[in-house]
């Protein structure tokens, strides 16, 4: 199965997330563009691992309570000996929900990672590129600082023949700057 590339499209794509992110536009729920995250987790697939994440957030508001992300991501993971290195990218959506003292959030998101190998403790992961997707959600403690629970999912998408693939969770401190 070849894997085809098309330059042009997602050169147009990255163009018109980068153009959405400039915009100018109000703060949504007091957070700032930026916002650097630190998150520690395991593994769900039962083999042990401890994970941990460093992430950074651009983040645009596009509706009053939603917000589109961009996050950057380094990850190391280690389970018995065995280290896994992953460097990434996602693509989220966060939706706000406000009460009285608390703002609450879901996130939603797809990306792209590049991983150290393609065996990872009893995992075969069949390739060096893998692609993610993650759900969480969590609330800001300040107007600046949140925490929240992420489950992230890593795989190749069928691409190779091997895809066991990497179930994670994280708790996760986001600071915004």
């Amino acid at each position: 199965m070849k894997f085809r590339v098309m330059p042009k499209a997602g050169a147009s794509f990255f163009a018109i997330v980068f153009c959405l992110l400039l915009l100018p536009g109000g703060a949504v729920a007091g957070q700032s563009g930026f916002e650097v995250d630190v998150a520690g987790g395991g593994s769900l697939n039962g083999n042990g691992a401890g994970q941990a994440m460093l992430m950074t957030a651009w983040q645009r508001p596009l509706y009053p309570d939603f917000l589109l992300r961009v996050e950057p991501t380094l990850e190391y993971m280690n389970a018995g000996g065995d280290t896994l290195w992953a460097g990434g990218f996602s693509l989220a959506g966060r939706k706000l929900a406000h009460y009285k003292r608390l703002t609450a959030f879901v996130d939603l998101g797809a990306g792209a990672n590049l991983i150290s190998n393609k065996h990872f403790a009893d995992r075969r992961l069949g390739s060096n590129f893998l692609f993610n997707l993650i759900l969480g959600g969590g609330f800001y403690l300040t107007r600046d600082i949140s925490l929240s629970y992420r489950y992230r999912h890593l795989s190749n998408g069928g691409l190779f023949h091997y895809n066991e693939g990497i179930d994670s969770y994280y708790i996760v401190l986001g600071i915004g700057i």
